[in-house]
């Protein structure tokens, strides 16, 4: 007599079962079936100042530790540090697969609940398949500089994904590859239907800077909060611009950069361009003082916030010079030993009560905001404008690099598939 009962039991809870499995991605469900899943990752492989990239087999670990995600990469971008690290200019321990920016699939997810590991947070959320991106940083959760300083980026453990060498746990450490192993610490961020993933590849990188160095809550309080000048129409230039105009309201923001073309995509994004001249010291300041008198002319008494975003330690003095009497000073862009600061005196600083913030990397929700700025302004703005037209394959990230080198693009965009 309960025979019957207990099948009807076990068909529902089989039902409900299923309904509530993570459902997976057709894309991902088509690799699995037959067992046609790989069980390797293509990686390029950066061995030093003035090699090319070797493309290399790796073996896709068989078991995931708690939090952890396998990501399939669908698309990278070229950031300027990656320039900096195969030109020399910046040094990173070798062999590592290059590439921090990108956005992928979530192929498998780590579940261990023996081995005493936190769960992720916010994991329930995910499922195989979802299309993500994530923070450029694995941080621990539970050091001063993660929550006393709400300086997650300045973790005592921290590990950047594009910068620790193949022997640093998995290897598979960056996006310069058909898969990425993301740590329990890593900020994930799932991308709204409808977002391009080309778009939204520099997010985790550049607009999240830009977001963390103009911080609503940082700027001046008082006053009218209406200009402002981003020093560099780098990308980080010109998502600064975009944030300025769109998110924060200013009516005039001024892009100041030595190459013409930047300064004109700068200025589809709503800039004011002024083009940086002068072959030597005098020419130089006469053009300065140029940009200063039409900068003044909309803005008399200076403006309410300057954007370093150049990297040039010069830009300095001209930027303090055009802020107004308690302005505000983001300084993002002198990542890099030359950077000595010498033509600045404390006396200006102090009689212009002026604020110079330093900002580096930055914040898991910052992230967030800059997914939902790029969903948000995504048909009003030109965002593909600062991509390469053409998206290069791993087997051509030599030419991808050539291209980058060039300048002639923001970005150059890598094609993770295989």
């Amino acid at each position: 007599m309960l025979a019957a009962p207990l099948r009807q039991g076990k068909d529902v809870a089989k039902r409900l079962a299923y309904a509530t499995a993570p459902q997976v991605a057709p894309h991902l469900r088509l690799h699995a079936r037959g067992g046609r899943q790989s069980s390797t990752a293509t990686v390029a492989v950066f061995h030093g100042v003035g090699q090319g990239h070797e493309l290399r087999e790796m073996k896709l670990p068989d078991k995931l530790s708690e939090g952890e995600l396998l990501v399939r990469l669908e698309c990278a971008t070229i950031c300027g540090s990656d320039l900096h690290t195969v030109d020399g200019k910046r040094t990173e321990p070798t062999p590592l697969v290059l590439g921090h920016e990108g956005v992928g699939y979530v192929e498998r997810i780590g579940s261990d609940i023996f081995s005493g590991d936190r769960p992720r947070k916010g994991g329930w959320k995910l499922r195989e398949g979802d299309r993500i991106t994530f923070s450029v940083a694995d941080s621990c959760g539970i050091c001063p500089e993660c929550t006393l300083h709400k300086l997650p980026q300045k973790c005592v453990s921290l590990m950047k994904y594009g910068h620790s060498p193949i022997y640093n746990g998995s290897g598979l450490n960056g996006t310069y590859a058909t898969h990425i192993l993301l740590r329990r610490g890593t900020h994930v961020v799932q991308l709204p239907q409808g977002l391009s993933s080309r778009v939204a590849s520099p997010a985790n990188c550049a607009l999240a800077t830009v977001v963390n160095s103009l911080d609503m809550a940082r700027l001046p309080r008082f006053g009218s909060n209406n200009s402002a000048v981003v020093q560099g129409a780098g990308l980080l230039g010109i998502y600064a611009v975009a944030w300025l105009k769109k998110r924060v309201g200013m009516d005039h923001v001024f892009c100041l950069d030595t190459n013409a073309k930047r300064l004109k995509t700068a200025e589809r994004f709503g800039a004011i361009p002024l083009l940086v001249e002068g072959s030597d010291e005098r020419s130089a300041e006469d053009h300065a003082a140029e940009r200063a008198r039409q900068i003044r002319a909309w803005c008399p008494r200076g403006v309410d916030v300057v954007v370093e975003m150049s990297g040039v330690r010069s830009a300095l003095t001209e930027g303090v010079s055009l802020l107004r009497h308690g302005g505000h000073y983001a300084f993002c862009g002198m990542v890099h030993p030359d950077s000595q600061l010498s033509t600045l005196t404390g006396e200006t600083i102090i009689r212009k009560c002026l604020t110079i913030r330093g900002v580096h990397n930055y914040t898991p929700w910052n992230l967030s905001e800059a997914v939902d700025f790029l969903k948000e302004h995504q048909h009003d703005l030109p965002f593909d404008s600062v991509l390469s037209p053409q998206s290069y394959s791993l087997s051509q990230i030599d030419d991808a690099f050539a291209e980058a080198f060039t300048g002639d693009n923001c970005r150059v965009v890598v094609d993770c598939k295989i």
